[in-house]
């Protein structure tokens, strides 16, 4: 009997467990921090309404809580999705390709490859949000802030990306 296909039918099992799951990746679970990424990755313009003056607050020099008035902010994009994606899509392919032999081996299971593959890309997406750059912030954010780090202020955007594996849609 020849024992290479013996692991056959699991093997099918498994993959029919790859092509019905999906892996979704990014601000999963908090409606707030959903806003705050897709406004920071698409970029926005928010302009007052009903009042004259967006009230932002400030620091002064002295120290002291302040606001400017302004009748509009532009947040420009900073797509830090996309970047991860583009940066990482190779890699993730080849470790497909690894994996799918490892489970017609029988040395692993689907579950086990979209797992590891759903960890590795959120630590990618969260590392692409520590390294953004440009563009940089504005003047009066880096006054704020006290530092230029376009996509960190206190870290809950980073904190908040994570995966998760579901059906796939049709």
């Amino acid at each position: 009997m020849i024992t290479e296909y013996d692991k056959f039918p699991d093997a099918i099992k498994q993959f029919d467990i790859l092509n019905s799951s999906e892996i979704h990746i990014g601000v999963l679970h908090d409606k707030h921090l959903q806003m705050i990424a897709v406004v920071n990755n698409d970029g926005a313009t928010i302009r007052a309404k009903n009042v004259p003056y967006l009230m932002v607050p400030t620091l002064g020099k002295n120290g002291k809580k302040g606001y400017v008035r302004l009748k509009e902010v532009h947040i420009p994009h900073r797509r830090f999705m996309e970047k991860t994606k583009t940066h990482n899509e190779r890699r993730w392919l080849s470790y497909a390709q690894q994996e799918t032999m490892k489970i017609l081996a029988g040395d692993m299971t689907a579950m086990h490859a979209l797992h590891y593959l759903g960890n590795l890309a959120t630590e990618q997406m969260k590392t692409e949000i520590i390294k953004f750059a440009n563009p940089a912030n504005a003047p009066l954010t880096v006054a704020n802030k006290g530092k230029n780090d376009p996509l960190i202020d206190t870290g809950a955007l980073r904190d908040s990306i994570t995966y998760q594996i579901v059906p796939k849609t049709m």
